[in-house]
């Protein structure tokens, strides 16, 4: 895996596009998350209880989209960037086998502290375009040229 180049706080625009990042939400993903954060709930890696208790599949721990927004911002940043705030509230749930789309753009940039900080905005929405969450909002610290 190669590293992404470090992003300055000075070379970002508002309304800049940040890339999209689609996500299958694979059984194994959700299996995957559910063991890296000790979430064993049977909702989100057993279809046939899922399935008796009224669901159609197992599905997507919550902050697993947290996770996704984080990484996505993480990548974009580069290795020097800092996840400051998170927030977000889920529109839908996503069911294993469903893919995922997350979209998000540059809202502002603030400096707090003289830390150089870059708002971002949100969506995510499955591949059939129903919405799982929007208006998220991020602010992300990027290293700054001039201190």
């Amino acid at each position: 895996m190669t590293m992404p180049a470090t992003r300055c706080f000075e070379d970002v625009r508002v309304g800049e596009a940040l890339p999209a990042l689609e996500f299958p939400a694979t059984l194994t993903a959700l299996v995957t998350y559910a063991g890296a954060t000790w979430d064993f709930h049977r909702y989100h890696y057993d279809p046939d209880f899922v399935v008796e208790s009224g669901m159609k599949a197992p599905f997507m721990d919550g902050q697993m989209a947290g996770a996704l927004i984080a990484r996505l911002l993480m990548q974009w940043g580069g290795p020097d960037a800092f996840l400051r705030r998170l927030s977000f509230r889920l529109r839908g749930m996503v069911f294993a086998g469903e893919t995922i789309i997350l979209r998000g753009a540059v809202s502002g940039t603030a400096i707090e502290e003289g830390r150089g900080l870059v708002l971002c905005t949100f969506d995510i929405v499955k591949a059939d375009g129903t919405e799982v969450l929007r208006e998220a909002q991020a602010a992300l610290e990027l290293p700054r040229r001039t201190a």
